[in-house]
Parts: C-alpha cells; sequence; structure tokens
C-alpha cells in the first residue's frame, strides 16, 4: 500500500531542486512545519549550551543559551528538588525537544508523509503537553506571580500553536 501524502500534487522538498512553480498552500503546509522544525532545532541547541553553562564548561558570560537550567533550578525550588534529579529533568526535555526536532525535519524531507508529520507532531504536542503538567506540579504559576515571566503561560500558547499549525496541515486544500 502507497503511503499517504497530505498532497496530492508534486510535493517540494527541501533537498530536491525543482523548477519554479507557483505557490500554493502545500507550499504553506511545507513552511508551517519548516518553520517548527527551525524553532525547536534552535531552542535544542541553547538548551545544550545552557545546560554546558549549568555545568561549569561555558563560563557563565556566554550569551548565546537559553536561561531554561536557572529557570528549572528556581522553579523546582519549591520543593527542595536535589540538583541532580533538575539535572535528569533537563536532559530529559532537551532529548524529547531534539526527537521533536528530527521528527520535524524528517515529515518535511518526506514531503509531509501524513505518518511522518503524524508523528513529529503527536511528540511535539506531548513535549508541550508535559511541559504544561510540569507547570502545575511545580505551581510555576505561584513563583511567576510575583512580575516575572510566564512559563506556563508560554508553554500553554506553544502547545496551542503547535495544535493550530496541525490543523491548518489537515485543513488547508491542496
Amino acid at each position: 500500500m502507497k503511503a499517504q501524502n497530505l498532497s496530492s500534487s508534486y510535493p517540494l522538498t527541501f533537498i530536491t531542486l525543482r523548477p519554479y512553480v507557483e505557490p500554493g498552500t502545500f507550499a504553506i503546509k511545507q513552511g508551517i512545519v519548516l518553520l517548527w522544525a527551525f524553532w525547536l532545532s534552535t531552542i535544542v541547541v541553547l538548551n545544550v549550551l545552557d545546560g554546558l553553562k549549568g555545568a561549569g564548561i561555558l563560563p557563565q558570560g556566554f550569551k548565546l543559551s537559553s536561561t531554561n537550567f536557572t529557570s528549572m533550578l528556581k522553579l523546582t525550588a519549591v520543593y527542595s528538588t536535589p540538583r541532580w534529579l533538575v539535572w535528569i529533568l533537563y536532559a530529559g526535555a532537551v532529548v524529547w525537544e531534539a526527537l521533536a526536532a528530527f521528527l520535524l525535519w524528517r515529515a518535511l524531507s518526506s514531503g509531509l508523509n501524513l505518518g511522518a508529520v503524524n508523528l513529529a507532531f503527536l511528540v511535539s504536542l506531548a513535549l508541550w503537553g508535559m511541559f504544561i503538567w510540569m507547570d502545575e506540579i511545580f505551581l510555576t504559576f505561584v513563583v511567576e506571580g510575583q512580575g516575572g515571566y510566564s512559563t506556563s503561560a508560554a508553554h500553554r500558547s506553544i502547545f496551542t500553536a503547535f495544535l493550530v499549525s496541525l490543523i491548518a496541515l489537515y485543513v488547508l486544500p491542496d
């Protein structure tokens, strides 16, 4: 049985060069997946660099990194979470993000094969859903309610954006 694609048209992939065609909704679909693949890949790199800062391998003054490890230390302090457990949670999140990014790139290179797209978005939505759940466990809304940046609101927004993107991939005509 032939693999089902989200497009019945001749798929454009980021690897293959083809003659110019009028951009259509399939190009928009590719753009959506490309955006998320680039964005999540960037997040992975920044989080790895932040982990290296947290481990003392990179200097604290190193600018090109996220602040997610430091944020996790602060947010998990509500339960006096040991640093080793924060490291496990952080590493698990980075590996999960890397898997989601890889699957998004794979979905894109497959010509938006339905199974590849569904798997990529399932893993991505599960990642952001887990972050939302962890926000509840670690009471981030209480810690952040003192004028700080709201990671719980950011996680909910990203989850929603991924879900809307997946719906758009199904709803937009080919």
